[in-house]
Order: structure tokens, then sequence, then C-alpha cells
């Protein structure tokens, strides 16, 4: 039988209890009942020494991107499946792995035997990991928005909007070393072909408006975009020296320049329907 851990996060602002009960009964009408569950914010998340320690098989976590990277990270080496669910404001490497399949569906692709597992391409930049996908660039100010927004803030989205505007307009921007082109950000997405680089464009004030609401709709890449190619490795550099950056999702910051490589994930994943499906 198969020995698993089921990890929620209850801080999110989409979080679901009835959902989660949903998910833990389809598993025990599978006959694969869930034999724990964590809660993040309450226990550490398991590393693989003690997912081993434990004989997990299975890790399922319904999460955004930052949480399941961070599950993936501390996990990295050990040689069960994590199934990840969507239950975050961006989920983005769920979408990846499964398409645009529920939560449940997700599950029940499992249990009924149904995809695979792999190790899927993560982008690598010293002691950062993506899962998901980097934004680089002062528009990665936008996903202190969205934070405001998930948390329904008013009174920081009265400070978070126009900062997130004004540094769009304002800073100066990013660009691919080599290239002469810079942007007011560049997103990069880990692929099978490599990794995939756009330059966000935000020329106009429509364009601001279409990423505002990309943004806010927890997909930034629906935004304008110009795409810049393929790279099994590439160098950003910030034209203001300062790289603001959200990387799957979490805020991060680095002085000039992200020397970034493409890797296999050090984790197998399960992607439901046997494919990955990227952007």
């Amino acid at each position: 039988m198969t020995k698993s851990l089921f990890i929620t996060n209850p801080r999110s602002g989409s979080y679901d209890e009835a959902l989660v009960a949903e998910l833990i009964t389809l598993f025990a009408q599978g006959d694969q009942p869930i034999g724990r569950t964590l809660a993040l914010g309450e226990e550490d998340l398991p590393s693989a020494q003690t997912a081993r320690a434990e004989g997990l098989d299975l890790i399922v976590i319904l999460s955004g991107d930052g949480s399941i990277s961070a599950a993936a990270d501390a996990l990295a080496g050990w040689a069960g499946t994590l199934l990840v669910l969507p239950g975050g404001t961006m989920n983005l490497l769920s979408g990846a792995l499964h398409g645009d399949l529920s939560a449940p569906d997700i599950v029940r692709s499992w249990l009924a035997g149904e995809g695979k597992r792999l190790r899927v391409p993560i982008i690598r930049a010293g002691d950062l990991t993506a899962y998901a996908g980097i934004v680089a660039g002062p528009t990665a100010l936008w996903g202190d928005v969205r934070e405001d927004m998930r948390n329904l803030d008013l009174a920081a989205l009265a400070g978070s909007v126009p900062r997130a505007l004004g540094a769009t307009l304002d800073e100066s921007g990013v660009r691919i070393a080599g290239q002469e082109a810079q942007f007011p950000a560049i997103y990069l997405e880990p692929s099978d072909g490599g990794i995939e680089s756009y330059g966000i464009l935000a020329a106009s004030a429509a364009d601001l408006f279409k990423h505002g609401l990309a943004w806010l709709q927890g997909d930034f890449r629906e935004g304008p975009s110009e795409r810049l190619g393929s790279h099994e490795s590439l160098v950003l550099e910030a034209t203001h020296g300062r790289l603001d950056m959200l990387v799957d999702g979490e805020k991060r910051t680095l002085r000039g320049r992200l020397e970034a490589r493409l890797e296999p994930s050090a984790l197998w994943f399960y992607a439901a329907q046997g494919a990955v499906i990227w952007r």
C-alpha cells in the first residue's frame, strides 16, 4: 500500500477546507488512504531524509507555486513522487504538469494509474531554483499587488499599485547579456527545450492595463511580451544595478546579474494524462 503525506496551506487565500476533505475522501475511496496531513506554518516541510525515514512513497501538496517550490527543494533526492495540486494564487507548475485539470480530477487520474512520473526541467541560478519561472526586473513589484489583492488589503493596495506602476514606467530595465534590447522585466520559464525567455512590454497605458489584469488573475504571462529565445544557459543584467525578482512567485533581490542554467529536477513529479504542458 502507498504510504503518503498530504501537505495543505491554510494560510493561502484560496484555501478550501471542503476541497481538502473531498480529496482525502477520494484517496480513501481509491484504496490509497492518506497516511497523515501536514499544515504549512504549523509543521516544518519534510526533508528527503525525513521522507525516507517515514517510508513515504507519495507526497501530495495543495498550494501555490512558492510553497511547492520550497517543498520540492527540501525533498530533493527523495525517491518518491510529489503530486502537485493547484491551491494557491499562482499555480503555473500545476498547469504545466496537469493542464487545466482541477485538483479532484488530477487525483482521479493518479488513482486510475494514468499519467506518468518524470523529472521536470528547472532553472538553477546559484542557490535559487525555479520550477515554474522567474520574473526579473522592476515590474516584479506587481507581485506585491497580487499579494495585497489575495489578502484583501485595500490600504496596502493604495501603496503597492502606484509603486508597481511607477517601477514599470520610470525605472531602468533588464536585458540578456550580449543583447541591446532592455525591458521592464524579463520572464524566464523552464521547458524541455531550454529556458524560454520573454521580454515584458509596457510601452503604453493599454499595456499597463493588460499587465495589471494578468497579474491580478494570477498568470502574468498573459500580459504583452516579446519572445527572446530559448537557452541552455543565459545571464540577465540589471541596467540600474539591483535585480528585483519573483522566483516561483516569491520575492528575491540580486545585485547586477543573474546567471541561470537549465537542469532536470532532483525530484520525481507526477504529470496527469501522460504529458507536461508548457506554454
